[in-house]
């Protein structure tokens, strides 16, 4: 998932000031299940190469409940861990250290993917990442394999949050999103992870398509707000903005709400929690911003910095 940084400061600058306090609202809302779902953005991109196994091994360290990671269908429909369907030039390079060009996943196989290395360049917007040189891209199923045997030394189940990945253009037809969503599922029925795996997606087609395919796996809808809407909320407005949201997951049947942060409320999460809606937000890297969403009775975290939830989780259990 990404946003414009634009608002992901200006929002933290005015939240203190503006934005309603969970915790001091009449209305109080728990999360459904009873407990709080600690999601490791990109496995830990604030900490790690993100969408790399260092980054999941790193979510792991921090005892997430889920690890939250996004794909991509590659030329020869395998289905690879990245953000962009393009490739990027800004955290990945070359074995011998030479800058890449940006191309479609589309065009490349996951062979040609495997001569890149995304762990040597840290990525400038995160300061604390330390880089894992030689990294490279997995499939999906690399990466469930990788968990069944982090869990084993772990001692712990984890949970995932899957994300399909398409042109930010809306150019992918609705034959690839139905493809990658299928060859998803399939994998994640490989891996018996059905009963602990959310598929989620800013484009809605994914939503319909999973449920055809498996209903048993849960679904999430992914909203991020204009600079309008982002705006508006910051300064304590759009409210029509929530209730469209709300409506649209509604709509597809989604389970889970995932929004940009700002969009929580306390009444944003009673009127989903009405409808046995979770809500999910993204990402939100502030320790204030955390607690905050947890007085609003929020099911779960997305987070950069599992490091960050790891602390907020241990001094909230005290």
């Amino acid at each position: 998932m990404k946003f414009r940084f634009f608002f992901s400061y200006l929002s933290l600058f005015f939240l203190s000031f503006l934005l309603i306090d969970c915790a001091s609202s009449v209305i109080k809302n728990t999360p459904l299940n009873g407990k709080v779902d600690w999601q490791g953005h990109r496995g830990a991109r604030g900490l790690k190469p993100e969408n790399t196994w260092p980054a999941f091994e790193e979510a792991i360290q921090y005892k997430m409940t889920t690890l939250e990671l996004d794909t991509v269908l590659t030329k020869d429909k395998r289905i690879v861990i990245h953000h962009d369907s393009e490739t990027n030039p800004v955290i990945c390079q070359n074995q011998d250290g030479s800058s890449i060009k940006k191309t479609s996943l589309y065009d490349l196989t996951f062979a040609e993917l495997q001569v890149l290395d995304c762990g040597s360049k840290k990525n400038p917007s995160f300061p604390e990442q330390v880089a894992v040189p030689g990294t490279k891209l997995i499939t999906i199923e690399d990466f469930f394999q990788k968990v069944l045997e982090a869990e084993k030394k772990a001692k712990q189940k984890f949970f995932f949050n899957i994300e399909t990945k398409f042109p930010d253009d809306g150019s992918a037809s609705d034959s690839i999103v139905e493809e990658h969503t299928n060859l998803l599922v399939s994998a994640i029925e490989k891996a018996k992870a059905i009963d602990r795996t959310t598929i989620q997606s800013f484009d809605m087609r994914t939503l319909p398509f999973v449920q055809k395919k498996n209903p048993k796996i849960k679904t999430s809808a992914l909203f991020a707000p204009t600079y309008t809407q982002g705006f508006l909320m910051t300064i304590g407005f759009g409210n029509g903005y929530r209730q469209d949201i709300i409506e649209t997951a509604k709509s597809l049947k989604a389970n889970v709400i995932s929004p940009y942060f700002l969009y929580v409320t306390p009444e944003f999460v009673k009127q989903a929690h009405d409808s046995k809606i979770e809500v999910i937000p993204w990402t939100v890297n502030n320790e204030k911003e955390v607690n905050r969403l947890l007085g609003c009775g929020v099911d779960g975290v997305i987070s950069d910095y599992p490091n960050l939830l790891r602390k907020v989780a241990d001094s909230n259990s005290r």
